[in-house]
């Protein structure tokens, strides 16, 4: 499923540029780049906003009238040009301005504002008034007064003369940096919401992503509307200004949700505030206009305050969430959240700063917003692609856990699963060598497992007896601090620790990651691969963080298992082994190309003690015996066949030393009181029929303990010589 959330997320981004590319080739290199920006130099230079006349006689431009606003009205003349041709006109833009334009005191364009959703104003509209040659030297007037009734606002702007077409090429030169930046914001919203509805499966953050993306649509909307190019090229100049004072407000509640979704604090307050802000203002502006009669224009503050008090809860939303995560000791994960909010306030309040202060009023407003609306939206994206990598990240370890369960499944055997654990993250982590290292309990270290990859030398003969004090003392300083220990360049690591690049650098080691083998809280160890990919270092830190636990209790279930197998071949009550281990033995580690004796010991009067004296005192003899045997023959080779039978392989180069032995056992016997029936078998040079020696062994056995009772001692009872 990751590898198709990847697909999917590379079509959407593949998308979006090529819709991105094809907008950008369709503003600049439609028409000939050449001429267009010579069109656009042209417009600018047929500047026509100085020398005209008011009716006091006084010569003013046109940008200083503007800035004051047009209040109670103002009249401006000029003289037209000589030599005019028929392509000619005076072109400008007016916002929130009823006008009527003369030509020789006669009447050749006026306009007047209509009523509309948000009063009698029109935001931004654009002019162009064809005249030609039959106007040359003639005085051209314009009358302006405002579209309210309160006589504030009313403006003219960008006033040239020329051909319509260079006075298009000029707005569309001077906004394109805000249609560009408008259009980016409406295609991520798009392309976000496509992502959304493309996802089968969705999660917390994908789940809410067609809140971001509704976000990002009514902002780009607002930002194109804004610009005054959608009613350059359509003439829809009501609808514009609707969108441009309502569009905020809906704007601001889709992204608290998303904020919500994706915080772990989860307060719903903060988005019932938000919808209640969001149906108050709406309200509050429909009934004002509607109800009371009031122009919106006069409602600047309870605008500004709706998108402020949104803006208020945004950052206590991210503030309230960092608070929540440090108290949990977790972390919020909302880094990129942070830079771009940021960004996004620091350009909110320069736009706002530049607002109160240019007196030319919205021509060219909201530029640094936008701005900062791009850089959000991108670093939520960045956010976004950040957790759904993490996500990734956690899915594809979680994969590679249950693959690695999943291979391990057919071994039954502890040894044989921590072997298949090493062979999988060599193969699986393309690494050279995968091992583990254990404490020997004596200040060493050795490396007790290892799987090399094919042409990979093994070095697990070499590493044995590491020492702690100076070498993997400084792993495990890492280890309790971070974890891990990451090698991305073992020249590096020289200064670190001279003494481990002493280590490894013999073994060709240029990369390496380990983790330690923790079992109740002690660390007993430690594993890792040498030579894993740069590249996925991090990822194989992980997933060795993930192993640690898994590693370990697979070390702890071998010695639990080893402990066993150890019991089962081992005389509870003695320590010696016992039938199963005398069969094992003479498997696996009898020689019998060597000389060698069996001795077959069988205590008297057991019964005995156990009637008269109690099981207990039965138990001390047996000990009593499998001591003294064990002092004169050592315990390796001793193993109790029955109650009050004991047999002994001897490896001794003569049966004179044999001999001497048995009679020095008898002897500690003796002087214990206790009194036992000894036979034994001798091969000289060794004798690959050891079962014959055992039978001769047993029948001296039993010739020795018969002669023992026919001298008069009662099996009842303790025998005395």
């Amino acid at each position: 499923m990751t590898i198709l959330y990847s697909a999917k997320i590379k079509a959407c981004l593949i998308t979006y540029f090529v819709i991105l590319f094809l907008f950008l080739y369709h503003v600049l290199f439609f028409a000939d780049i050449q001429d267009y920006f010579n069109a656009a130099r042209n417009a600018a230079a047929n500047d026509y906003t100085d020398n005209w006349m008011l009716e006091s006689g006084e010569c003013v431009d046109i940008d200083d009238i503007s800035s004051k606003g047009f209040k109670e009205g103002v009249t401006v003349s000029k003289v037209l040009p000589e030599n005019m041709e028929e392509t000619d006109s005076i072109c400008f833009s007016t916002s929130n301005l009823k006008f009527d334009v003369y030509v020789d005191d006669k009447l050749i364009y006026s306009y007047d504002t209509k009523k509309n959703f948000t009063g009698n104003g029109d935001g931004i509209a654009y002019h162009m008034i064809g005249l030609g040659p039959k106007d040359e030297g003639a005085v051209i007037r314009i009358e302006g007064r405002s579209a309210f009734s309160d006589k504030h606002g009313g403006r003219l702007n960008n006033m040239k003369y020329g051909r319509e077409e260079n006075f298009r090429y000029f707005l569309m030169r001077n906004n394109m940096v805000g249609v560009v930046l408008s259009f980016l914001m409406t295609i991520f919203g798009v392309v976000v919401a496509v992502f959304y509805f493309g996802m089968r499966r969705k999660n917390a953050i994908i789940g809410s992503a067609w809140a971001l993306g509704l976000s990002a649509i009514l902002f780009g909307l607002w930002s194109i509307c804004d610009t005054g190019i959608p009613q350059l090229l359509t003439g829809t100049t009501y609808a514009s200004r609707e969108l441009v004072y309502g569009i905020l407000n809906l704007a601001g509640m889709p992204l608290v949700f998303f904020l919500y979704s994706v915080t772990k604090s989860k307060r719903r307050v903060f988005f019932y505030l938000s919808f209640l802000i969001t149906v108050l203002s709406l309200g509050g502006l429909t009934f004002c206009r509607y109800a009371l009669g009031i122009d919106l224009h006069q409602l600047s503050a309870l605008l500004y305050t709706s998108y402020g008090l949104h803006l208020a809860i945004f950052l206590v939303m991210l503030i309230d969430n960092e608070i929540y995560c440090r108290r949990k000791k977790m972390s919020s994960n909302l880094l990129y959240f942070y830079i771009g909010t940021g960004i996004f306030i620091a350009a909110a309040s320069i736009d706002m700063i530049r607002y109160s202060i240019d007196k030319k009023g919205s021509i060219g407003h909201g530029s640094w917003l936008r701005f900062g609306l791009v850089f959000f939206l991108l670093f939520v994206a960045f956010q976004i692609f950040d957790w759904w990598s993490r996500e990734k990240s956690s899915l594809e370890r979680d994969r590679f856990v249950n693959r690695l369960l999943q291979y391990i499944m057919d071994a039954m055997d502890p040894e044989e699963k921590i072997n298949k654990v090493l062979e999988y993250m060599c193969e699986e982590l393309d690494a050279d060598r995968a091992y583990i290292f254990e404490d020997m309990r004596d200040g060493t270290f050795d490396n007790t497992y290892e799987y090399c990859n094919i042409g990979v030398t093994s070095e697990i003969d070499n590493l044995k007896g590491l020492p702690y004090d100076g070498v993997v003392d400084v792993w495990y300083q890492q280890y309790m601090s971070g974890g891990h220990v990451l090698i991305y360049d073992i020249e590096k690591y020289r200064e670190v620790s001279m003494n481990m690049y002493n280590v490894l650098k013999p073994q060709g080691i240029e990369t390496l990651v380990t983790g330690p083998l923790i079992l109740e809280g002690e660390y007993i160890g430690f594993f890792g691969v040498d030579n894993p990919p740069p590249a996925r270092m991090e990822e194989i830190s992980e997933i060795i963080g993930l192993l640690t636990y898994f590693l370990s209790e697979l070390v702890a279930r071998r010695d639990y298992q080893r402990r066993l197998v150890e019991y089962s071949y081992q005389d509870f009550l003695t320590g010696v082994g016992n039938r199963r281990a005398i069969k094992q033995f003479e498997i696996k580690n009898l020689d019998t190309s060597q000389p060698y004796g069996f001795i077959m010991c069988d205590i008297n009067g057991l019964k005995s003690v156990n009637d008269n004296e109690g099981h207990d005192a039965g138990d001390e003899l047996i000990k009593n015996v499998a001591n003294c045997l064990i002092g004169i023959f050592g315990k390796s080779n001793i193993f109790r066949m029955g109650g009050d039978e004991f047999a002994v392989y001897a490896f001794e180069d003569t049966a004179q030393i044999l001999q001497d032995k048995i009679d020095s056992f008898k002897k500690m016997i003796d002087e214990k009181g206790y009194h036992v029936a000894v036979g034994y078998s001798y091969a000289e040079e060794g004798d690959p029929d050891y079962r014959t020696r055992k039978t001769e062994a047993d029948n001296k056995m039993y010739d020795a303990k018969r002669e023992f009772y026919l001298n008069g001692n009662d099996r009842r009872r303790r025998g005395t010589d």
